[in-house]
This record gives C-alpha cells, sequence and structure tokens, in this order.
C-alpha cells in the first residue's frame, strides 16, 4: 500500500474540517487542484457565488478539466476523491483566472477555494505542460519579475478586495514561487490576514529577495516542503529554512505530489533532503551564478528557440521525439549566428567547470578522497 494522497483521501475524506482540521495536506490536495482546467466551470472575478466541487464533478464539461497530457488521469484521479468526500465536496470554488501568452513568455492560473464563511485557500497553479511554461521558469534566472509573478500579486489584491477573513496561499512547483511572491510584496492590510504561505517543492528567487521587509513581515508563516531528492525546489535557493518529506519517486519523479508520503494524515519527515540532491542543486546554483545576464539570456533564448524550430510546444511532445530534436539540433547549431554559438557552447562549458570544482575541487581529487 502506498501512503500517499490517495491514501489521505480514502482515510480522512469523510471527516469534517472540524472533526480533523485543516493541514498541510490538505494545502497540497488543494495546491494540486489548480492544475486543472476549469475554464467555463468556475467563474472568474464578479461572475457569481462560484461553485462547489460536487457541481462541478457534475459539469456538462467535466471532462476538460483533465487534458493535461501527463498528469491528466491523476489528476482526475484526485479530483473525484476530493469531489466525493464528505471533507470537501461543499467546499465553493471561485475565482479561477488562467491565462497564456505565447509573445510574453508567460502561462498562469489561479483559483480560490473558499473552506468556509471566514477562511479561504488561494491555489496557484506551477508550470503546466506548455513550452511557454518552462521558458518562463528559465526567464527567473536573469529577469527580477516575471510575468506570472505580476499576475500572482495582482490575483491575490483581487481575491483580498472580494473576501473577508482568514486567507491560507499555496502552489506546487512555480505556483509555490507566485505564493510566496505575493505574499511578500501584498499590503500590509492583506498580510495581516494571512494566516500560512505553502511553498510545495517551488524554486527560490534571486539574491536579496528574502531580505526585503515584505518577506520579513511573513517570513514566520512561510513553510516550504521539498522531497528527500529535490532539485526544482533547491533552484535559485538561499534560504535554508525548508522541511523534507520521505518520496517513493526517484530522481525528478519526486517532483510529482502523488510519490509524496503521508501517514496518519501528515507528511513523513526527515532530516534533511538526501546529499546526492544537495550537491546537484549546489552545481546548479553555483553555474547561474557564475552567469553574467548576456550569458543566461543567450542560452535560454538559444535552447527556446532550438525547441521551436523542432515544433515543440509542450513537454509531452519533448518526450516523445527525442531523435528528431537532435537531428533538428545539428542544423539550428549549424546555421546559428557564430557570436550565439559560442557563447552557447562557453556556457555549458561553465557548467562542466562548476561541476568539476564543486565535485573534486582545484586538484581533481574528490572531495571524498580527502
Amino acid at each position: 500500500m502506498k501512503y500517499n494522497i490517495i491514501q489521505y483521501l480514502k482515510e480522512y475524506g469523510g471527516k469534517s474540517f472540524r472533526e480533523s482540521p485543516f493541514s498541510e495536506v490538505d494545502a497540497l490536495v488543494l495546491s494540486q487542484m489548480s492544475y486543472l482546467k476549469m475554464d467555463g466551470i468556475v467563474p472568474g472575478f464578479g461572475k457569481g457565488r462560484g461553485v462547489s466541487l460536487e457541481e462541478m464533478s457534475r459539469h456538462p464539461d467535466a471532462e476538460k478539466m483533465f487534458t493535461d497530457p501527463l498528469y491528466g488521469k491523476q489528476h482526475k484521479r484526485v479530483f473525484r476523491l476530493v469531489a466525493g468526500s464528505r471533507r470537501y465536496h461543499l467546499v465553493r470554488v471561485n475565482y479561477y483566472k488562467a491565462w497564456f501568452d505565447e509573445e510574453r513568455e508567460a502561462q498562469f492560473a489561479a483559483v480560490t477555494f473558499f473552506l468556509g464563511s471566514t477562511s479561504i485557500f488561494v491555489s496557484f497553479r506551477g508550470t503546466d505542460e506548455t513550452l511557454v511554461g518552462w521558458k518562463e521558469d528559465f526567464n527567473m534566472g536573469y529577469m527580477k519579475v516575471v510575468p506570472s509573478q505580476r499576475s500572482a500579486l495582482a490575483y491575490l489584491k483581487g481575491v483580498a478586495r472580494y473576501t473577508q477573513g482568514r486567507i491560507v496561499i499555496g502552489g506546487h512547483s512555480k505556483g509555490g514561487n507566485l505564493a510566496i511572491y505575493a505574499s511578500s510584496y501584498a499590503p500590509p492590510q492583506i498580510q495581516s490576514r494571512i494566516r500560512r504561505v505553502y511553498s510545495f517543492d517551488g524554486p527560490g528567487f534571486q539574491r536579496g529577495f528574502y531580505d526585503r521587509e515584505g518577506f520579513i513581515q511573513i517570513e514566520d508563516r512561510f513553510c516550504k516542503i521539498v522531497p528527500a531528492q529535490s532539485l526544482i525546489g533547491m533552484i535559485l535557493t538561499n534560504y535554508r529554512k525548508y522541511r523534507v518529506v520521505e518520496s517513493y519517486g526517484v530522481g525528478m519523479g519526486q517532483h510529482d505530489l502523488m510519490q509524496w508520503k503521508i501517514k496518519d494524515g501528515k507528511f513523513i519527515y526527515r532530516k534533511e533532503i538526501q546529499g546526492r540532491s544537495s550537491k546537484k542543486s549546489v552545481i546548479f546554483n553555483n553555474w547561474i551564478n557564475s552567469l553574467s545576464k548576456q550569458q543566461t539570456v543567450v542560452f535560454v533564448e538559444t535552447l527556446y528557440g532550438l525547441l521551436r524550430q523542432a515544433q515543440i510546444s509542450n513537454v509531452a511532445q519533448l518526450l516523445k521525439k527525442p531523435f528528431h530534436i537532435l537531428y533538428t539540433a545539428w542544423k539550428f547549431f549549424r546555421d546559428l549566428d557564430k557570436k550565439k554559438r559560442n557563447m552557447f557552447f562557453q556556457t555549458i562549458g561553465k557548467l562542466f567547470f562548476v561541476m568539476r570544482e564543486t565535485l573534486f575541487g582545484h586538484n581533481g581529487r574528490s572531495k571524498k578522497d580527502r
């Protein structure tokens, strides 16, 4: 038996929030729910009271919510258990907002869950299956603010304007980054309503963010949780206050929330992330910090240009067409401007240099052997 979200919903789905108070596992469940495609099912701002999860399950277009090519079946399974449970079925869902802009390289979605008359959960979607969504993630490496972060702040302000009472905020992956960004830049009157901010394996921020007054004001309510072999959640991370959950997955598979271990209604925690994962994140962050803005821009834009020329528009296609991408890469780099081509490969060279320095130091001997 796997002790994960599915088992949690089976064991606790029959208990009300009064019988078993809202927990960080519930925050994980509602963070995952933001990945559902709710267009035409959940209203936006100023368009009604919203709908219950039970009503969503009976909507004529309900199947459209599960069209993610990679995780659609998984999302459907979780949703059916949530919507059919005593714990969640009357939770009202409102203020769904989703937009995608290829030109601005932005992908954003958020939704709000009404847990009761005085408490709401604002859920920010992480990176979806689109290539543009992943491109925006890479842009975080050199842009101080990306469009989805601005949208997250505007969304939170909108929710605060339409509601009263306590606010809990959360998100998985990029959604966790958006949750902490929005809460940190929110005006004091909104920050005073925030009870908890959850980032589930969400990437961090560039240097200086955690020293801002806005973050300091909500720091005691910030909870970051990463899996034992976290990589995404450790990117751009110089903030070391996080908790580590055990996972059934391996490597990048641990980023999947369905793999996180849950027992007796709680996450199964360990003391720290695994050493190999820690080294990977150190290498990646040191590499990012070693690059100039120009090098980062050229690298990201070149890689994105290659994938677009290969007519890759989502992650599913990326996984299905490895040989096509290799063939396209050969033609793409052959025709690429010489200066950009050299800078791209120099940047990759820096990655190997940083990897060697981190693992072996200056004399080429493994740090383990010293």
